[in-house]
């Protein structure tokens, strides 16, 4: 086992609080908390919300730390026809950016993003980037659902119509604001990047009467944390 720490990330303190309250050893670190969890040394970073800020916090504590990989963490959405539910803690096969690309109005009065002609975007995210196999398959096991393909936007889904356009043009069961963004900084890196998240909304639902935002996170800290003890 590498001596290298992991670093876990995630877009709010509140989304790493059950994890860092598991952190043995705890102490300040610039930016973070750094300590054991599972017998594993790790670094809790909070990089702020969206991709741009999820994208420099990373990159810059994975300059600081040389991790021997990135788990994200946080929330998510599901959305409608992938059938993940409310609840669920669900591991990511690959991250896309739902933004990158050429933006039009359709005759509905709606928009779309359509992939730029001519301009490779792989590793940019606007093709899916997969997720690093060991640890998917780790906290897909420790959560007990099959990995599922994620996207991201800076711009959440403000209602199911613009939910369900997106799923069927990602192929996407989950939405996030930040993970395409660490995994394209991990990618640039070279660092195995991992992503986990637990489902507090129906995507495109923004009644948080009807979120469950504190299971979703507590879901998220037990798998990491039996994933850790599985590795």
């Amino acid at each position: 086992m590498s001596d290298a720490p992991l670093l876990i990330a995630a877009a709010t303190p509140a989304e790493l609080a059950p994890l860092d309250a598991a952190l043995a050893g705890a102490r300040e670190v610039p930016g973070g908390r750094a300590g054991t969890l599972e017998g594993r040394a790790a670094v809790l970073v909070a990089t702020g919300v969206g991709k741009a800020a999820a994208a420099a916090g990373v990159a810059r504590h994975v300059e600081r730390h040389a991790p021997a990989a990135v788990l994200h963490v946080g929330i998510a959405g599901a959305y409608v026809g992938a059938f993940v539910p409310v609840g669920a803690t669900v591991a990511a096969a690959s991250e896309v950016d739902l933004d990158l690309g050429v933006a039009s109005f359709v005759n509905d009065g709606g928009a779309r993003v359509e992939a730029m002609e001519d301009v490779d975007f792989a590793l940019l995210g606007a093709t899916p980037l997969p997720t690093d196999a060991a640890w998917r398959d780790a906290l897909a096991r420790a959560a007990g659902v099959p990995p599922e393909p994620f996207a991201t936007s800076d711009a959440a889904s403000g209602d199911l119509d613009v939910a369900a356009a997106r799923a069927a043009r990602s192929g996407a069961a989950v939405e996030s604001m930040e993970g395409v963004a660490v995994a394209v900084a991990c990618a640039a890196a070279g660092v195995p990047f991992a992503e986990v998240r637990g489902i507090a909304n129906v995507a495109g639902v923004r009644d948080k009467a009807q979120w469950e935002v504190a299971a979703a996170v507590r879901g998220v800290a037990a798998t990491v944390r039996d994933a850790l003890r599985r590795t």
